[in-house]
């Protein structure tokens, strides 16, 4: 573990919106604090909706002060939570939506393509844990060696962070998928414990256009899903609360 530290970290406020990056995160019982704590509700379907089905929604993106999340629509403008904010999505998104949080809404229902390829095949459904509205997991941790790794294998694509959407970025050298050999093993980081659960398997968000000018890369998952068993990162829990800093060096 020498020459390993937390380069970047990121919280995403609302389900799928673009998130905010963070100098240090609450590393608490429940998950990342302020992590997908809030979602879009689709009220036709009862469903949280996710950019595996409306990849729109990472054109959107959320901060939070003091546990109020305010939201950039666009072509709309930011607003906080409350009527303005919810017509401003559903006229945005062409449906009937509202912001709802996970402490009040309990388990999230989400749908994904069956197949990446089509967004109209058939979805998938399933329900998340009653915490927050992460898919599964409370936390994701990627490190730039992963990400060095597949930018050397197909250096003609977009291999942002921006696709992956991690909690904790940790530099670590070139040695390929550093955090893949952490599974079961618990990581302190600052004054945290995380226990490492299993390999983060990507989906279609990953090939998803983004703001920045990144454009639709089917090829990424493509590439994941014949090399790499569809995985990138892995996804964790929190064992031991506490506080996660840029900076800090990680601790098998």
């Amino acid at each position: 573990m020498r020459d390993v530290r937390v380069d970047a970290l990121f919280r995403y406020p609302v389900k799928s919106l673009q998130g905010e990056p963070r100098t240090a995160l609450d590393a608490k019982h429940d998950g990342i604090g302020g992590d997908r704590r809030f979602g879009v509700l689709d009220e036709s379907s009862g469903t949280v909706i996710s950019a595996k089905r409306e990849g729109r929604l990472l054109f959107a993106s959320a901060r939070l002060d003091e546990g109020v999340p305010t939201v950039l629509v666009p072509g709309a403008g930011e607003f906080e939570p409350g009527v303005a904010l919810n017509d401003a999505l559903s006229e945005w998104l062409g449906r009937s939506v509202h912001l709802v949080s996970a402490d009040r809404h309990g388990p999230g229902t989400f749908e994904c393509p069956i197949d990446f390829e089509s967004d109209d095949s058939e979805p998938v459904r399933w329900e998340g844990p009653d915490y927050s509205f992460v898919d599964s997991s409370q936390v994701h941790v990627l490190t730039t060696s992963s990400v060095h790794m597949l930018e050397g294998e197909r250096p003609d694509l977009d291999w942002s962070l921006q696709r992956f959407r991690p909690n904790i970025v940790i530099e670590a050298p070139d040695r390929g998928p550093l955090e893949m050999g952490w599974i079961g093993r618990q990581v302190r980081i600052g004054s945290a414990v995380l226990e490492v659960d299993k390999p983060c398997s990507r989906c279609v968000m990953t090939t998803r256009p983004q703001p920045g000018g990144r454009e639709r890369q089917l090829d990424i998952l493509r590439h994941v899903s014949t090399n790499h068993e569809s995985s990138v990162g892995v996804l964790a829990h929190v064992v031991v609360p506490g506080t996660i800093r840029t900076g800090d060096s990680p601790e098998l």
